[in-house]
């Protein structure tokens, strides 16, 4: 086709999208009519391939969108050059169209309404009518219906807004002719469709009084009230009262309400566009927070880029989110010379609802100068006109206190220039996903930065006239900003007062949330909480309260789920509601922590929400649990443990892989095994309260002798409680062989001595051959071996005649070590020999290790240093592999002196550093400062010689 011909082709945007030729009409919908729309929106100017995906699909835009864009462009291409119209040009950075004026619906209908105009100015109403009609017959339906992009809503707003005043300045014109029955039919229909529109409603209000239709314009005046009152809260603007009075008194000079002398009523009034300033005041005092005004620098730089920049600040009630926000907008406002939006969103307010997002929208239209009549009436065209109003700006959005994203969304613009900062109680990650927004996530103040926030607020004065009792006020504040106002707000109620009444109050768990409170809502750390409880579901509130009931800070999804009586999957995902929340935090895969004040007030709700029964039969399964895990690890820790048949397991549960995962358990619970078992104890579960002493036994036998002693003490009050001799026995056996292990040997034999007697009674020869061994270990820790050899000898007696070839080993590696320990190398290398025959054969790698450290030592003395470094290196290697980094540590130090006397310096050195590394890892202060020691003399006098160290006395196999 000629170049002429494609000049004559006609636009169509106003209606179905697409153009028509003399031979063709052409209607397009989806991505192509809307790749076509911009175009034509556009016409004459370049637009960008990255303009054009933001405008087709939104944030996040689609993989490869520049591609997907030239494709598009290339479908467009064949569709229109089929139709004879190849009118696509490509210019860097994308692509353009090029029309004559004549050629776009919408340029025409411009046109034809700026001349209808100039009528009206003139006063000549009849040409004002003839133009509008020529520029209204160029609309044939719904703008850009069938368009699909995220362009769409806002400019087919824009677009019907256009048609909207057309319509309404030709209702004026017709009445200034006269022609009030055709008036009144066709502002009829606009007020119908658009019923919050005050001009029009005010121009058919005219027509009909000055047709005699008083009763029917007053009766339009009443529906346009009811509605802006219900909807809005508004009534209706000054001029359409005064018209409605003037209708109402039969006032002859009655004239429709924007015909003010001032102000032509054919001239429709320019829409204001101020320049909002709405924040509130910045917090009089704050301190820290330098990692997320840093993030928030970051976010307002990106902002420069293709899309709005969004910041999600979320956090623990009263943790300081919306201060932070407000904090980093003052003191950013250059960043945003066109202004600055707030919206408090109410998403947890105690007295209403949170804010629905067509409110807000209201608020931001009216704030950017939208007369309330000119809204729309849907969420949608309501949110398009917005994001057309500050598309362009420069705009900081504050939306403060959200409940969640949906409440959220359609207050994002669309302009890049723009910012929002959202704070809400809950996370957001649904911003994230959709929009690209960074998560800032408010945790504690330390407390540095608590004591320089309650110094802010008291005063350094008076904070140093008692700083033990605001070192109180720092510690159960908990980091937490609001805690701190509430209790500086309460210590300015009574200056007189000193700081130890607050202090006092805040050290009883029982009156601290008590202390925290002022009786207003909005400065109430529990009614904080209380707002974000009540806005769980019922399944998560029940688990959060439960959770109020374990006396530690942290627990396990497993844990969690045996609190709360449900499966794992379903507790991983009411803890996944609690942790959005911000009630709970994961502070590790599958474990969660709670603030100490946010527990006390789940306890609280506890109590009033959660029976009695109900908290019992929670405890009681979460203890149960606790003591079935616990014996499961041991089993895995020490497979053919003395006893263990008389401790009852629970068949098929399968909780842990192998040792190195239950020993990762025990050391995850460490503190919460203590606790539960005390919380047993409360609750009378003197049998769980044993088997817990019992399964945790191994664990603390390695590395934590305080807490073995802790446990067998309170086992041996349960079992006295139970009254079975043999539980008696078995405690007061263990109890002995802690005391004895941390260096108490002396405490030690008297529960020793008393056990072996227990077992005599009972005529149990397996408790009497164990007990003589650990007897033997219990004068071994006394530094008298001589003694020891009576009551393992007796020992291997017993086990031999128990025919157990494991305790037997037990008996002969302890026999070897008390003959080494006496110098008698040869019958100890016997004796050990003979025990790791048996160990290997029976799989025992626990006792297997420690009759090959034993015979290195041997070896060691006997001056065989290969042999020795064989023995000790295949012990370490059983004791890594067994995850007992405990011992291993020791071995370690051995291994170094082996190789310190054979004058392999390095080798020396490398072997007490990594014992050193471990010791430190384990605490173990003395052990690590004399390995350190011997490193130092070693740099000094590499060639000094030092014999074997002290060995681990025989264990209790």
């Amino acid at each position: 086709m000629s170049s002429e011909g494609r000049t004559r082709a006609r636009f169509r945007v106003l209606g179905p999208v697409g153009f028509q030729t003399d031979t063709e009409n052409v209607v397009l919908t989806g991505k192509q009519g809307a790749l076509l729309t911009i175009l034509l929106l556009s016409a004459n100017h370049v637009v960008s391939v990255q303009r054009l995906a933001e405008l087709l699909w939104g944030e996040p835009l689609p993989s490869s969108p520049s591609s997907r864009v030239r494709m598009l462009v290339s479908d467009l291409r064949k569709t229109c050059i089929a139709a004879g119209n190849d009118l696509i040009r490509t210019q860097r950075p994308g692509y353009v169209v090029r029309l004559t004026p004549d050629q776009l619906d919408l340029v025409r209908f411009l046109d034809c309404t700026a001349h209808a105009r100039k009528a009206t100015a003139r006063g000549d109403p009849e040409a004002a009518v003839t133009r509008y009609d020529e520029a209204l017959r160029l609309w044939h339906g719904a703008p850009l219906v069938g368009i699909d992009g995220s362009f769409v809503p806002a400019e087919a707003a824009r677009l019907q807004g256009l048609r909207l005043e057309a319509l309404e300045e030709r209702g004026a014109a017709m009445l200034a002719m006269g022609r009030y029955a055709e008036a009144i039919a066709e502002l009829t229909a606009v007020v119908t469709d658009h019923p919050l529109r005050e001009a029009a409603h005010g121009q058919l209000m005219l027509a009909l009084y000055r047709s005699g239709r008083r009763a029917d314009a007053l009766a339009v005046y009443r529906s346009l009230r009811e509605r802006t009152t219900e909807e809005l809260g508004l009534e209706p603007e000054h001029d359409l009262q005064r018209l409605h009075h003037r209708i109402l008194t039969s006032d002859a000079t009655a004239e429709a309400p924007d015909t003010a002398p001032e102000q032509s009523p054919r001239q429709p009034r320019p829409m204001a566009s101020p320049v909002p300033r709405q924040l509130p005041a910045p917090p009089p005092h704050f301190v820290g927070r330098e990692r997320e005004h840093a993030e928030l620098d970051r976010l307002a730089r990106d902002r420069t880029g293709n899309s709005v920049a969004i910041a999600a600040i979320s956090g623990t009630g009263g943790m300081g989110k919306t201060s932070l926000a407000l904090r980093w907008a003052h003191d950013n406002l250059g960043l945003f010379p066109d202004g600055q939006l707030y919206v408090d969103l109410h998403g947890f307010a105690p007295s209403s609802g949170p804010l629905p997002a067509h409110v807000a929208l209201r608020h931001l239209l009216g704030s950017l100068g939208v007369p309330a009549a000119a809204i729309p009436a849907g969420e949608e065209a309501q949110a398009g006109l917005y994001r057309s109003l500050v598309a362009g700006r420069r705009l900081l959005v504050v939306l403060d206190n959200a409940r969640h994203v949906a409440q959220v969304e359609p207050l994002i613009p669309g302009s890049p220039g723009c910012m929002v900062v959202v704070t809400s109680r809950n996370r957001l990650p649904g911003l994230t996903a959709t929009r690209g927004a960074g998560l800032i996530g408010l945790d504690v103040l330390t407390r540095a930065e608590t004591r320089s926030l309650l110094g802010r607020h008291l005063g350094e004065s008076r904070i140093g006239a008692d700083p033990d009792s605001a070192a109180v006020l720092v510690e159960h504040s908990g980091g937490i900003p609001l805690a701190i106002s509430v209790l500086t707000a309460r210590a300015a109620m009574h200056p007189g007062f000193p700081l130890s009444v607050l202090a006092e109050e805040l050290s009883s768990p029982a009156t601290r949330l008590d202390a925290l409170q002022t009786g207003d809502l909005d400065t109430d750390l529990r009614a904080a909480f209380t707002s974000s409880y009540e806005a769980l579901h019922p399944a998560a509130a029940r688990l959060f309260a439960l959770l109020g009931l374990t006396p530690w800070p942290d627990i396990s999804l497993r844990s969690a789920a045996a609190l709360a009586g449900l499966p794992a999957f379903r507790t991983r995902v009411l803890l996944h509601d609690l942790e959005t929340a911000n009630l709970v935090h994961q502070y590790r895969p599958g474990r969660y922590r709670t603030h100490d004040l946010v527990r006390l007030y789940a306890a609280e709700r506890a109590q009033s929400d959660q029976p009695d029964q109900e908290r019992a039969e929670a405890l009681t399964r979460l203890i149960d649990s606790y003591v079935r895990t616990a014996c499961a690890g041991d089993r895995l820790l020490y497979p053919n443990r003395p006893f263990a048949a008389q401790i009852p397991t629970e068949p098929g549960q399968e909780d842990f892989e192998d040792a190195t995962s239950a020993l990762a358990w025990f050391e995850d619970e460490r503190s919460s095994l203590i606790e539960v078992q005390r919380l047993a104890v409360r609750l009378g579960m003197d049998l769980a309260v044993w088997r817990l002493a019992w399964a945790m036994d191994t664990y603390h036998k390695r590395c934590h002798h305080e807490l073995r002693i802790g446990s067998w003490q309170t086992a041996l009050a349960a079992a006295e409680r139970l009254g079975l001799p043999s539980t008696r026995a078995l405690a007061h056996w263990y109890l002995g062989y802690a005391y004895a292990q941390d260096s108490g040997a002396g405490d030690g034999l008297d529960h020793l001595l008393l056990a072996f007697k227990l077992f005599e009674q009972e005529e149990d020869l397996t408790g009497q051959a164990h007990t003589s061994h650990t007897l033997g270990f219990a004068w071994l820790a006394r530094g008298e071996p001589e003694r020891a050899i009576p009551h393992v000898e007796n020992a291997l007696r017993l086990q031999r005649q128990l025919r157990d070839p494991l305790g037997e080993a037990n008996a002969l590696s302890a026999a070897g070590w008390c003959h080494a320990k006496l110098g008698h190398y040869p019958k100890a290398r016997t004796y050990c020999e003979q025990a790791l025959e048996l160990f290997q054969k029976y799989e025992d790698l626990n006792g297997e290790s420690a009759t090959l450290d034993s015979l290195g030592y041997i070896a060691h003395w006997a001056r065989q240093h290969e042999q020795a470094l064989g023995y000790y290196g295949r012990c370490l290697e059983l004791r890594e592999r067994l995850g007992n980094t405990y011992q291993g540590a020791d071995t370690l130090v051995r291994i170094g002196e082996v190789h310190h006397e054979m004058g392999q310096t390095a080798a020396a050195r490398d072997a007490w550093q990594r014992a050193a590394d471990l010791y430190h890892k384990q605490h173990r202060a003395a052990e690590a400062e004399n390995v350190q020691e011997r490193i130092r003399r070693l740099a000094v006098r590499p060639s000094a010689a030092a014999g074997p160290s002290g060995h681990a006395a025989p264990t209790d196999r």
